[in-house]
């Protein structure tokens, strides 16, 4: 069964998952993986904002509000127009969002009309207006 964007909501937005019943909880981190076959790691979505890896860490090489990333090999996925670009309404293959079990949610782009993209009619709202606002400042 193919889980959708709702399914990523809900594990961003809601309470974490209960492990062995032992009080601890844990949170499924959230990759997005873009280009040919999904093979280029662009960070994750909900880690930590001080994680290495999180797109929100301002000084990581992932981040998505540095000057890293505009020169960086991972430029083409804010391209205005590109195959495999977030930013691009009309991509035909953008980054994709899996968690660790490598389970897929959706797409990462900014069709407000793609019924699997995180702009899209069950996309997630907040991240959407990041993803936009990091667009605009890629493509001024």
């Amino acid at each position: 069964m193919r889980l959708l964007l709702p399914a990523l909501l809900a594990l961003l937005m809601t309470a974490p998952v209960n492990s062995w019943g032992q009080g601890t909880t844990i949170r499924r981190a959230m990759h997005i993986w873009a280009g040919p076959l999904h093979r280029d790691y662009l960070g994750c979505l909900n880690c930590d904002r001080l994680d290495v890896s999180s797109v929100f860490n301002t000084y990581g090489a992932m981040g998505w509000d540095n000057n890293y990333i505009a020169h960086s090999r991972f430029a083409r996925y804010l391209a205005a127009h590109d195959r495999y670009s977030a930013c691009d309404a009309h991509a035909a293959d953008p980054p994709i969002l899996k968690d660790t079990s490598l389970t897929r949610y959706g797409v990462l782009n900014v069709s407000d009309t793609r019924a699997d993209s995180i702009c899209g009619p069950r996309g997630a709202p907040d991240i959407c207006k990041t993803l936009k606002a990091t667009c605009t400042k890629a493509n001024p």
